[in-house]
C-alpha cells in the first residue's frame, strides 16, 4: 500500500508546485515597489527562483553610456585588456600553484608569493559593508563607485547585509588555470574583473547535476537564497553580473548539454573596465572627477589617507611634504611619545614618522630617503626606540639622530615641546592628561593647529618641576584643558589656575570635546577626520593639522559622523574632508559623511 502512495498523489503534488511557482512569477511581476516593501519585513524569505531569466548581453552603446539596466555585461578578454592588473599566470608559475596561491574557484588566496606581489602594485583601496571577510579588496579606485551604489541602494532599500567579502577575480575555470583559448561559451570561465559576495550563510552555492533522461532546465532544483528580484535587477543597474543566474551556461542551457550547474546566489562581479565603471556610475548619478576623490551628496570633496598599517599611514602622511630638512620619529606603539613627537613636529611644520622599538619599517625607510632629512629626532628612551634603530636611522640617511628622552613620558613630552619653541614665547598652553590617548590626540591637533604647545601631564598629580620651568618660560597665562569628566584631580586643576585663565573643555562624548576646541574658529576649507578607538592613524594627522592653511581634526567613532561633528563640517565651510585611516578605522558612512 506505502509503495503506491507517491503514484496516487502525485499530480496533486505536481498541481501544489505549479500554484506555488505561479505565485511566485506573479510576486516578481507586481513592482519593484512590492518587491522591495517585502523585503523590508522579511529579509530572508528564501525566495526560490527556478527559472531566474539572465537578462540580455548589454549593447557596446549601453556599457558606453553606463545606462546599462536591464542587461548584463558578460565580456570576456585578456587580463591586460581589462585594466585591473595582470595575475602571474600561466598556472605553473611560481607561486601561483593551487594550494600554495589561491583557494579553489576563486573565493580567494592565501598569500602567495606571486600573487601579493601583482596586488601590491594595484592602488589598495577598501570598503567595509557589513564586515569585510577574508581580503580586503585591491583594486583601482574607479570599482568601489560600482559597490557603494549597489550595496548602498539595496541597504537603504531594506536589505539586510550581515557580511561581504570583496576581491578582485582571476580566471576560475575547472579545467583552465592559465586561461588561454577560453571564450563565451561557457559562464564558469570567469573573465578578469572584480566581485562582492554578500550574506554568504544566506545565499550558499549549489551544484546541480541533471539528468539528461529526464531532460528540462538544468536548474530545476530551487537554490537556497534571501535575495528578492529586486535585489539582483539593482546589481545589474550598477553593472554587476549575478551568479544565482548559473554558471556553466546557465540555467536555460537543456540538462543533456551539461554535466553539472553551479549556482552562487551570494556572488556579484562586475566585468568591464574601469573606464566603463565610471560611464555607469556617472549614469547612476555619482560625481566622479577625480578617481581618487569622491564628492558625495553632501558637495564635500572626500578623500583618504592610510597605509597598510599606522607605519605605512604615518608615512602617507609625510607624503605631503616634498622634503624635509627635519623629521621626528617615535615608536608607533607608544601613543605618549608619538602624540608629543607629533605636536612638536607640527610646530616646526616638519614630518613625524613611525617605527617600532627594534626596527624601522619599510614604508618609513621609503620616505626618509625621499625626504632626505639633515636632522632626525627622535623622541624617547632605548625602551621606546632602541639604540639599534638608530643606527638603522642614520644607515638609512647618513644623518646622526638627536634623541630627546626624559625619565618618563611627562618629562620627555616637556623636552620635544622646548624642541619646537626652543627660542619663542605663549601666553596659550595646550594641557591634557597622558593615562588615555583621546583627550591629548584633540588637544595636540588643536595645539599644531593654533600654533601653540602642548603639554602632557599626569592628571591624577600636580605639575612636576620641569613642567613649571617650561610654562613659566614660555609665559603662560592661558591654559587650554582637554579632559574627559573626572580625569583631572583637584590638585592638578588647582596647580594650572595658579598660571591664569583655564578653558576646560570637558564633555562627555569624545566627538563633542574634539568639536568644542574649534568654537572660536571661524573658517576651516580643510578638515580631518580620524577615529576616536585608537590613536596611530589620528596621530598622522597631527603634523598636517599644521600644513597649508591648516585642517582642524575632528574624532568620530569610525562607523558614521555625529551630529556635532556634520554641524561643526558645516559651520566651519570646510569643502575638503580628509579621512585619516583605512576602511577598517573609517568605514564607507564616514567617507559619504553619514549621520550616526
Amino acid at each position: 500500500m506505502n509503495s503506491q502512495r507517491p503514484v496516487r498523489f502525485a499530480p496533486f503534488v505536481v498541481l501544489v508546485a505549479l500554484v506555488a511557482y505561479v505565485a511566485i512569477v506573479v510576486a516578481m511581476m507586481t513592482g519593484e515597489s512590492v518587491a522591495r516593501a517585502a523585503a523590508v519585513g522579511d529579509v530572508a524569505n528564501n525566495t526560490p527562483w527556478v527559472l531566474p531569466s539572465m537578462p540580455p548581453k548589454c549593447a557596446a552603446q549601453q556599457i558606453t553610456t553606463g545606462n546599462v539596466g536591464g542587461c548584463v555585461i558578460s565580456d570576456y578578454g585578456t587580463p591586460d585588456s581589462k585594466g585591473w592588473g595582470t595575475p602571474p599566470f600561466p598556472y605553473s608559475a611560481p607561486g601561483s600553484e593551487r594550494l600554495a596561491g589561491w583557494k579553489w574557484l576563486g573565493w580567494s588566496y592565501n598569500k602567495s608569493e606571486a600573487l601579493t606581489a601583482w596586488e601590491g602594485a594595484m592602488t589598495v583601496n577598501a570598503v567595509a559593508f557589513g564586515r569585510i571577510r577574508k581580503e580586503q579588496l585591491r583594486a583601482p579606485q574607479e570599482s568601489f563607485y560600482l559597490f557603494r551604489g549597489f550595496l548602498g541602494e539595496i541597504q537603504d532599500a531594506g536589505y539586510r547585509i550581515n557580511d561581504a567579502m570583496a576581491y578582485n577575480f582571476r580566471c576560475t575555470s575547472n579545467t583552465r588555470k592559465d586561461c588561454s583559448g577560453l571564450d563565451a561559451r561557457s559562464l564558469s570561465f570567469h573573465s578578469w574583473g572584480l566581485a562582492v559576495d554578500i550574506n554568504v550563510v544566506a545565499n550558499p552555492e549549489v551544484r546541480y547535476y541533471p539528468d539528461p533522461a529526464v531532460g528540462g532546465s538544468a536548474c530545476a532544483t530551487p537554490m537556497k537564497t534571501d535575495l528578492p528580484q529586486w535585489v539582483v535587477q539593482t546589481a545589474e543597474k550598477w553593472g554587476l553580473l549575478w551568479g544565482g543566474y548559473g554558471w556553466n551556461g546557465g540555467c536555460a542551457t537543456p540538462s543533456a548539454n551539461k554535466s553539472s550547474i553551479l549556482r552562487d546566489p551570494m556572488h556579484f562581479e562586475f566585468r568591464g573596465t574601469p573606464e566603463q565603471a565610471v560611464a555607469i556610475a556617472r549614469f547612476n548619478g555619482v560625481s566622479i572627477d577625480d578617481p581618487t576623490i569622491v564628492t558625495n551628496a553632501t558637495g564635500k570633496n572626500v578623500s583618504r589617507v592610510f597605509g597598510d598599517d599606522r607605519f605605512g599611514s604615518a608615512a602617507a602622511a609625510a607624503a605631503f611634504w616634498s622634503t624635509a630638512n627635519t623629521v621626528f620619529v617615535a615608536n608607533g606603539n607608544s601613543f605618549p611619545d608619538s602624540l608629543a613627537a607629533g605636536v612638536a613636529a607640527a610646530g616646526l611644520n616638519v614630518p613625524l614618522l613611525l617605527v617600532t622599538q627594534t626596527t624601522v619599517p619599510e614604508a618609513t625607510k621609503a620616505q626618509l630617503t625621499r625626504l632626505k632629512p639633515k636632522s632626525i629626532v627622535v623622541a624617547g628612551g632605548p625602551a621606546s626606540v632602541s639604540d639599534d634603530v638608530l643606527s638603522q636611522l642614520r644607515s638609512i640617511t647618513r644623518v646622526r639622530p638627536t634623541r630627546l628622552a626624559g625619565d618618563d613620558r611627562y618629562v620627555t613630552a616637556e623636552m620635544l615641546t622646548r624642541a619646537a619653541w626652543f627660542n619663542g614665547k605663549s601666553s596659550t598652553v595646550w594641557v591634557a592628561s597622558g593615562r588615555d590617548f583621546q583627550d591629548p590626540l584633540i588637544a595636540s591637533a588643536a595645539a599644531a593647529r593654533y600654533g601653540q604647545p602642548f603639554v602632557l601631564v599626569d592628571g591624577q598629580g600636580t605639575l612636576n618641576p620641569v613642567q613649571r620651568d617650561l610654562l613659566t618660560t614660555l609665559g603662560v597665562s592661558n591654559v587650554n584643558l582637554v579632559a574627559a569628566p573626572g580625569t583631572i584631580a583637584p590638585t592638578m586643576l588647582a596647580d594650572l589656575s595658579g598660571l591664569g585663565a583655564v578653558t576646560s573643555y570637558q564633555a562627555w562624548d569624545v566627538a563633542e570635546r574634539s568639536a568644542s576646541v574649534w568654537s572660536s574658529l571661524p573658517h576651516s576649507t580643510d578638515i580631518a577626520l580620524a577615529t576616536s578607538l585608537n590613536f596611530p592613524d589620528a596621530l598622522s594627522a597631527v603634523p598636517f593639522s599644521k600644513r597649508g592653511s591648516g585642517a582642524p581634526l575632528l574624532l568620530v567613532p569610525g562607523s558614521c559622523v555625529p551630529s556635532v561633528t556634520f554641524s561643526t563640517i558645516t559651520r566651519l565651510a570646510s569643502s575638503n574632508v580628509t579621512l585619516f585611516g583605512g576602511p577598517a578605522a573609517l568605514a564607507a558612512p564616514v567617507e559619504t559623511l553619514s549621520l550616526c
